[in-house]
């Protein structure tokens, strides 16, 4: 097709680049489709307000009256201010076409969720071609995310305000600048590192998101960037303040180097459990959160205007490392990122039929959501659903848990979420960890919007091969549940994990109980993998070589863990 006619309202590095994709993907994917629009108008809500001289009529009000404008006591129109900065619409009137966001990025976010429905369209996997998405797939509830077909477009809103995606120790900067692509295209917010990360990547890495609007985080276990000589030590004491200053200064000094999209410090302690005693306990993360509360008071002193958060979270599983203590008080400056490791991932994270590490984790995360409440700061929790570590290189699929936790994180009050994505190590070189955790990372993008499962798991499935599409998704999630039940044992075994076995040299007491879940699981994977040993048509190698490195893995650690059974 040829050059589009688009009205880019206003100069601005985001929506030039709006622009520049609705141009290009209409080239890709629209084909021979007729495209019925005259013009394509891109900008923010304040841009058509300014710039357009009529706003669409309102066939409830029957006025002109833009989507996002509320009547005022005065009964003058006012703009959209109670909506979030990602809220867009998306107008088709006659033959114009209006992709309008709060803010630009969200203006972008418009542009993309156009192109999917106007080509049908889905971005599943970081760096590859989009899917087509048949229409035969299409149910009422996909039908209701179709803004620009109702008469009056409703207003689209993220049901999550912060939705990130951490990448902590992946050097690997043609995946990461596809990924980057890949989440604007899937409207998430935030990309989370480490300082050394982006020491090493950041110069390649900006550009790209300064131009999707996409915010960045830096911090994790990041101290030893700040203190090298912390490679000697466990854990640093924050009660001492005669070693903070220097330190952040170099913080301070670090941040006013980065690019604008830096918005959020979120720096942790080291990965390991405080000393067990009463005193420290109190100590340590009181000390801690001050801490934070100095980074954020020189940051202002600095003029660098962005947010900080301090993390509770339970390094080497100290519980008061995660717990907010009685006597211990929430900052009245800085947010909070929980982050409960150890989870068994089989089960929902209620209050009443959990384990009781979970229920107790549980507990530790609504206190935290009511004093941040109560202190008019943000919660924002922090998930491992895309971890090969937490969740080891027997990956399951985890639809349901996703979309239960985050259904569980609004009755909370929450609205701001992340994703952990930790490459696999040692696993054989044809297994593709970044596309067995690919399910996972989508289904988590479209659920933090606000997507309905049926919806995305819709979408995901058209990925596959239409004639092993059923087959295919009732084995992933059969087997995703079976191994999801193995994370339950990562508090027992810890530091190690099931896939750990041959490790241990002391009999483990859950020997016998991890010898019959592989059994069970290696005898379905064989089945699975034997159908589709026998499949054709394109699409099926992926499949084919998850299933097949589940058997060899499984079967290599239920030798492992019969030895382990001997042993006692």
């Amino acid at each position: 097709m040829g050059k589009l006619a688009i009205r880019q309202l206003r100069a601005h590095p985001v929506l030039n680049f709006a622009s520049e994709e609705l141009q290009a993907i209409s080239e890709v994917y629209a084909g021979a489709t007729a495209v019925c629009a005259k013009q394509w108008i891109i900008g923010t809500w304040s841009d058509c307000e300014r710039h357009l001289l009529a706003a669409p009529l309102d066939p409830v009000a029957a006025k002109p009256a833009w989507p996002w404008q509320k009547e005022s006591e005065g009964g003058q129109e006012r703009a959209g201010d109670e909506y979030p900065e990602d809220a867009y619409v998306i107008l088709c009137r006659e033959d114009v076409v209006i992709l309008a966001g709060r803010c630009e990025r969200a203006a972008l976010y418009a542009v993309y969720a156009y192109c999917k429905e106007e080509f049908r369209i889905e971005w599943v996997y970081p760096g590859e071609a989009a899917v087509r998405v048949s229409r035969q797939a299409d149910g009422p509830e996909r039908e209701q995310t179709r803004a620009h077909d109702a008469d009056r477009p409703a207003v689209q809103v993220p049901s999550m305000r912060r939705r990130g995606f951490v990448y902590e120790n992946l050097r690997d900067e043609p995946y990461l600048l596809a990924v980057i692509d890949w989440l604007a295209k899937n409207r998430i917010n935030e990309l989370f590192m480490t300082f050394m990360l982006w020491d090493e990547l950041g110069s390649a890495l900006a550009p790209e998101l300064a131009k999707r609007g996409i915010a960045l985080t830096l911090g994790g276990h990041s101290m030893k960037f700040f203190m090298p000589e912390l490679m000697e030590k466990n854990q640093l004491d924050y009660s001492d303040l005669s070693w903070q200053d220097g330190v952040i200064a170099g913080i301070v000094q670090y941040c006013g180097k980065v690019p604008s999209s830096l918005t959020r410090i979120s720096l942790w302690p080291e990965d390991a459990a405080i000393a067990d005693n009463e005193a420290e306990k109190k100590r340590f993360l009181s000390g801690y959160i001050r801490f934070t509360e100095r980074i954020k008071e020189a940051m202002s002193a600095a003029g660098i205007e962005i947010a900080v958060e301090h993390i509770a979270y339970n390094a080497g599983l100290s519980w008061d490392m995660l717990e907010l203590l009685d006597g211990v008080e929430a900052s009245e400056r800085n947010d909070v990122l929980f982050a409960y490791w150890g989870r068994d991932y089989s089960r929902p994270w209620s209050f009443s039929d959990s384990r009781a590490e979970d229920a107790r984790a549980a507990r530790a995360l609504e206190r935290w959501a009511a004093k941040a409440a109560d202190k008019n700061r943000n919660i924002c929790v922090f998930e491992y659903y895309s971890d090969h570590f937490m969740l080891s290189s027997l990956f399951p699929a985890l639809p349901e848990r996703i979309y239960d936790d985050l259904e569980l994180f609004k009755q909370l009050g929450i609205d701001s979420v992340t994703n952990l994505v930790v490459p696999c190590s040692h696993a054989g070189t044809e297994y593709s960890w970044k596309w067995a955790q690919g399910y996972n990372s989508y289904l988590f993008a479209r659920c933090a919007w606000g997507d309905s499962a049926k919806a995305a798991l819709a979408d995901y499935w058209q990925y596959a091969p239409a004639s092993e599409r059923a087959f295919l998704r009732a084995a992933v999630d059969r087997v995703g549940s079976k191994l999801a039940r193995l994370t339950r044992y990562n508090f027992p075994l810890f530091p190690a994990r099931v896939v750990d076995g041959k490790k241990l040299t002391a009999p483990v007491a859950e020997a016998g109980d991890i010898r019959a879940e592989l059994k069970q699981l290696e005898a379905d994977v064989q089945t699975t993998l034997a159908h589709l040993l026998r499949g054709e048509g394109a699409g099926l190698e992926p499949f084919r070589t998850y299933f097949n490195h589940l058997g060899e893995t499984i079967g290599e650690l239920s030798r492992d863990w019969a030895e382990n059974e001997v042993l006692g």
